[in-house]
This record gives C-alpha cells, structure tokens and sequence, in this order.
C-alpha cells in the first residue's frame, strides 16, 4: 500500500507540473525561474513559460568537444504549428507581429562560443535580442511554448529574462474588470497596463477615495518615477470622485502605434488618501429581441417584404447602405425591435436613391447621432422595405459632397421640413443684395442654423448666423446680414442650412429680389399655390381669419400683386392622437437606465412628456426596477469549497483533487487544530491560487503541513501571521488534501 501511495504521489506531482518529460507540447516542462537537464543527442524536448518570462537565455555544454551544431531553439504559442485560430487571447499579438510585418514561429540558432578549450552554445538575450523580441509582442501575459532540438548530447540550461519577471512578479497585472487598493502617496506600487488586450474595448477608469489621484502611465521602466521630468511617462490621467477617464479603442491604438513595444505599459497612481483604481469594460448592452446585428463590411440577404429586424450600434459614424437591386427600397429606424411599419415607434424613415443599377442610402455621423438621441438602449433597429430579394452591405461612408446630400431653396418655394437631421442649401449669387423673408406655420419657434460648412451640427459654435423665426410667424434677414456671409463662403458660393423645431412644418423663403416680368407686357392667367399643413389632435389651425380643427382642404382667393387672382388652397392634416405608453424596465444594481436623455439610478415610476413622429404630445411612462445587489462570485470562490475553523470533513484518495478555501481572518483569530483519525499521514497544502497543484515546489504553494497518522497540528497565529500577504481580494487561502488511506479531518479552534 506505500507503495502504491508514493506511486500516486509522484503521478499527481507530475501531472500538476505539467509532466517532466517534455517530449511534446501537451507535457512541457515549466520554466517559471529556471532550469538544468540533461538530454540525448536527437532530442527534441519542449518547455513552457509566460510571455512575461521571455525573452530567455539558452546555454548548451555539449558532452563531445568537437560538436559542430548549437540546438535550435523555436518560440511559439500553440502546440498547432503555427494555428493560431483556437485561442483569442493571442489575437493583439499576432496583429502586432503583422503591423511589424513579422510572424511566428520565432526561429532562432546557438552562437558557437569556445571557453576553457571547450566548444558552448549560447543564446544570449543581450538588449539587442530583448528588444527585438519586445517588439515580437512577446510580453504579453499568455503561454508560451518553447521547443529546443538538440544535434548533440550534454546539459541544458534555460534561465527567464529577469527584466520583465521583476515587473511581472512586483507589479499588479491589470485585467479588464479590475480593483487595485492604493496606498496614501504610495510611488512604489506598480500597475501593469496591458494596452494592446484592451484595445478593442471601451475601458474606464474610476477613482474611489476621498481625495483626487493622479494615474501616470510609462512604456519602457516598470520602476519609474512618476513625476513630468521623467522621459519614460507616456500619459498622465487626473481622477475625482465624480469623474472618470475612458480609453477608446482609438486611444489605446495610438499609444500602442505611437511606440515599437508590444503595448504593455507601466502605471502608478499617486493620492494624499488611500482609495481604489477601478478598471472597467463599457461593453454594448444586450440587443434586445431577436434583432440581428449588422456589421460594416458584411453582407445580409434580405428577402422580399423581408419581416426581419436588423440593429446596428447608435455609436456608428457615417454610413453607407447599398443594396444590390433597381426598385424602390427604403428603411424604417426605430427604438425598439417590437415595431411594425409607419407605426409610432418608427423614429425615422429613409428612402434609398437611384445610383445606377443599385440602390443607396447615406447617413452621416450626424445623422446617426441625432437617431441615437432617441434610442433607448445602444443600438438602432431597423427594418428594410423592398418587393424583390436583394443583398445589402453597411460599409463607412465619407461624405464626398455636399451639394449631393443638401436640398436647394429657391425664392417662394413651400417646403415641408418633416426631418429635423435634413440639411439645406442656398445659392448665395441668387439673394445676394436684397432682404429676404423666412415664413413660418406652426407653432413654437423655428430656429435657422447658417453655416459656410455643410457637415456641422446645431451645437457647433463655428456658424454664420442662427435666426429665431417667431410660433407661426415671420422673420426678415437684412442685405447686410447676407453681405457679410459672402467672405466666409467657400468656392461653391453655397450657404448651409438646418432648421431646428419641435415639430415640422411649412417653411418659405421669399427674396426681396423683384420678379422678371415678361416684357410684352403682365401675365395675368390666375395664380395658384397650395399650403400644406398639419396639427396635433385636439389643436386649430389659423389660416386667413379662420379657424381649422379636421382634415381637408380649403381655398382662398385674393389678388396677387400683379392684379391677377391668387388662389390658395391650404391641405390640413390633423395627426391622431398618440396613445400613452408604459415600458417596464429592470436594471441590475448598481447599473444606470437612460430613458429619453435622463439617467435613472432608483425604482420608481416616471412619466413624461414625448413626441411622436408627428411632433405630437403624449405620455410616456418608465416603470423601473432596480434589483438587489448581488456580489459576483469569483472564479476561485465558484470552483473551491469554504471549510470552516469548525468542521469535519472524511478524506480519502480521490478527495486529492477538491480545493477547499479558508477565511483567513477567521483561521488566524485563534489559530485552527487539525486533528485526523486517518492510518497514513495526511499532506496538507495551503496555497494563494486555486489553480495549484500538490506540490511542494509548486509557485503559488505558501505551506505545507503534514498531520501524522491518527494525530493532530495546530495552525497557531505564529504559522498563519506571515501567510497574510499571499491572501486574494477575496480574504482566502487555498487548500488541497492528499492521504493514502481514507480518515475522518476534523477542524477547530485552537484557543
């Protein structure tokens, strides 16, 4: 039986080492600190590090004098020769290694040296070598695999780079979702701030402490001074408690662009008071329904009268829909994936143009931003109208021309604004020199942004002129104002417009610019116009002394200036009333619920007012329900079991491979006793990590305890104390049973 106890206790010591065979990849042998061995001529043997450990230096003392070839040694990062599909993690890495137009396998041969008469072979990773594997991307903290062939036999040795094991083992390697406790003033604390796995992501940083901190950022000293004279800071980011920094994907791939390193960088937070860094993912929320994401670049096939809803991030730029057919073919944009066409959730609806024998649809940055405002989550959905099957692709879209995407106003023309993103234009040479006129039909005032620029926003400051045409009114615009536009003007001689409203409307601009008269003599045939009009439900309309409150049309006749009659005709629409609505909302805690442009942070019911496609006024009501705060379970916790000071527990072989977890203030407060009834010994290992195996030597394995057969040990506060710095966030230490023969452990306080 002890034989069979020290055969299995050899196997679980070889198996958690990973084996130390090191014939293939699937049983390398660790080199965390360093290794010697001895090998065949022929051999082919494998080992294993951390990225952190590379660069590594090889040195080969054959056992025959005249050996001609050094062993060649390959550094690579999947058993798969050269298949890096499997494994994620290596995705920033192999996009470094292309930007630098590079690739592995990193092969590399001994230098042949000659010392005291005998022939050595020596990979020695001198600043030239360490830095070139820097720029290989080689620091990242993933498995590596390193494979050594070996002409000749004689003794092997392989030792990590000490330079980036200090920073790795000294400093705190920051993950996506993090929390670092900092020190008051503490200048020694190192952060290591992995860019390059970031910079996909939209990451936060948010300062949690009493007074404001400071996170400087360094590429190439893990052990730099954070002040502004140091040549090694990259960036600075100042914190409060009321405001965070987020890195944008672009953010962090300029840092990374901006220095030939792999994108690991080194970072220090300095405060008066001690607090926490909190590092944070912002990941796009849950799209809801059964919408199907669409992605620029890539194509979907739509059907005819295709029912499908499709979304797309409202954090989009410009872009460019073409779909692959001649007939007409449109898209209707909504906040929700619950909705049907020309339904009150339709946000917005757009006609696709001709452009050959294809259909487009452009949407600017703009465009997409003002859609964003109604959206009430991070994405717009959409559905695609068209009578034949047709292919669409999204793809980033510059705008290449104004005049193509402005609608041109002429002098007395009556336009309906019913799309407050469109955008307009003017032809300066045509009203250039006299006043004009801008009239107004519906209520609340109607802001006219002038700009020289077509691609501008409301809230840009950089503009012509902005007029505030008076609720169904009027406003004149002098031939000064107009004269002073002409030296911001571009070539085109164009002026751009935007009209800002909380409702559309009929619109007409009217130069003061006398009319061409026929010179033979007035044209006095009958003049006619139409005005087209709508309103709300419950609301009139004022037309030539008049009161209007339903749909239809209604003529007026007058007299032109000219003498001749001027029939108008007024098209009145009155719009339905909008129902109420109700939208029943849980968020997490500790999470926010942006509705209609306000932030909620508690349960409740909120009721405010909206419009509707129409413009028109009608309730909407959040009922929001914030759940309880539920703590996230780490993967330790999740994957260990909590033994108590005060348990007991029956052990037997195949008990070897549970993981039990301590509270270690509770074990330390009085110390536990280990009492075991068991007749062999049974081998106790405390450890920091759960993943550890039953090792003595293992790296994370902080003590080991035998209890002898049918006795006990007391874990006393003098064993426990010096454990305190190898304690996790959590508050635990580790543990893993091993015994021969099957006992009862029972577990209580020493004092």
């Amino acid at each position: 039986m002890k034989k069979l106890f020290s055969t299995l206790f050899v196997v679980l010591f070889a198996t958690s080492m990973m084996a130390q065979t090191g014939l293939t990849c699937e049983d390398p042998i660790p080199v965390d600190k360093s290794y010697t061995g001895q090998v065949n001529a022929g051999d082919e043997l494998w080992y294993t590090a951390f990225t952190y450990d590379l660069p590594m230096h090889v040195y080969f003392s054959p056992d025959v004098d005249n050996s001609t070839w050094g062993p060649e040694v390959q550094i690579d990062f999947t058993c798969d020769y050269g298949d890096y599909s499997h494994d994620h993690k290596l995705d920033s890495v192999i996009n470094i290694l292309k930007m630098l137009g590079l690739s592995l396998p990193v092969e590399f041969m001994c230098d042949k040296v000659v010392r005291d008469g005998k022939v050595e072979w020596d990979l020695s990773i001198d600043e030239r070598y360490r830095d070139q594997l820097t720029e290989y991307g080689l620091t990242h903290n993933v498995q590596a695999f390193v494979k050594v062939y070996f002409p000749d036999g004689g003794k092997i040795s392989l030792t990590p780079d000490p330079t980036f094991q200090d920073c790795m083992e000294n400093g705190h390697y920051a993950k996506l979702s993090d929390t670092i406790d900092i020190a008051a003033n503490d200048s020694n604390k190192m952060i290591i701030l992995p860019y390059s796995e970031w910079k996909d992501e939209d990451v936060r940083f948010v300062w949690v402490g009493e007074k404001p901190a400071r996170v400087w950022v360094a590429e190439d000293e893990c052990a730099f001074t954070p002040v502004d004279a140091s040549v090694f800071v990259k960036a600075k980011y100042d914190l409060d408690a009321n405001t965070n920094k987020v890195l944008t994907p672009a953010d962090m791939q300029a840092a990374i662009d901006n220095w030939i390193g792999a994108g690991i960088f080194y970072g220090k937070v300095l405060s008066d008071a001690p607090g926490k860094l909190v590092i944070e993912r912002i990941p796009l929320g849950a799209i809801q329904g059964d919408a199907i994401l669409l992605k620029h670049g890539e194509s979907v096939q739509l059907q005819a009268n295709d029912e499908r809803v499709f979304c797309f991030p409202k954090t989009w730029k410009s872009t460019e829909f073409l779909a692959n057919t001649q007939y007409l073919m449109a898209m209707h944009v909504s906040n929700t994936p619950e909705f049907e066409l020309g339904d009150a959730n339709v946000i917005s609806k757009y006609a696709f143009s001709k452009d050959g024998n294809k259909r487009q649809l452009q949407l600017s940055k703009g465009d997409i931003s003002n859609l964003g405002t109604s959206a009430t989550d991070d994405y717009l959905y959409v559905r695609f109208v068209c009578n034949q099957s047709t292919q669409l692709i999204p793809s980033l879209w510059n705008v290449e021309s104004c005049v193509a995407n402005t609608i041109l106003i002429q002098s007395g023309e009556v336009f309906t604004n019913t799309d407050k993103n469109a955008n307009y234009r003017m032809d300066y040479n045509d009203w250039v020199g006299y006043d004009f006129n801008i009239k107004w039909t519906e209520k609340g005032v109607l802001a006219t942004h002038f700009s020289a620029i077509c691609d501008f926003v409301l809230t840009d400051p950089v503009k012509l002129e902005v007029v505030s045409v008076p609720s169904k009114g009027s406003k004149d615009v002098s031939q000064s104002e107009l004269d002073s536009w002409a030296t911001s003007l571009a070539e085109e001689g164009f002026v751009y417009i935007r009209f800002e409203s909380s409702r559309a409307g009929n619109i007409t601009f009217t130069s003061a610019k006398p009319a061409e008269t026929d010179p033979e003599g007035p044209v006095l045939d009958p003049i006619y116009d139409t005005i087209t009009a709508a309103i709300c439900f419950g609301e009139t309309y004022e037309w030539n002394g008049q009161t209007y409150s339903e749909t239809g049309k209604y003529t007026y006749t007058t007299v032109a200036a000219n003498g001749a009659d001027s029939i108008v005709t007024l098209d009145l629409t009155v719009h339905p009333q909008t129902e109420a609505t109700t939208e029943k909302v849980e968020i997490p805690f500790g999470e926010t619920y942006e509705w209609n442009g306000t932030v909620y942070t508690e349960s409740g019911e909120y009721t405010i007012t909206l419009q509707d496609e129409n413009g028109c006024d009608y309730q909407a009501t959040l009922i929001l329900t914030v759940l309880p705060e539920e703590k996230p379970v780490s993967p330790c916790v999740a994957a260990s079991t909590l033994l108590e000071p005060v348990a007991q527990l029956t052990l037997n072989l195949s008990d070897a491979f549970d993981i039990y977890r301590i509270d270690y203030q509770a074990w330390l407060a009085s110390g536990v006793n280990l009492v075991w009834t068991g007749k062999g010994a049974l081998h106790t290992f405390v450890a920091k990590d759960c993943e550890f195996a039953v090792a003595i030597y293992h790296k994370d394995v902080v003590n080991y305890t035998e209890v002898p057969a049918e006795g006990n040990v007391i874990l006393n506060k003098a064993i426990l104390a010096p454990l305190a710095q190898y304690v996790d966030a959590d508050g635990y230490l580790y543990v893993r049973f091993l015994t021969e023969l099957e006992g009862q452990l029972t577990t209580a306080l020493a004092e």
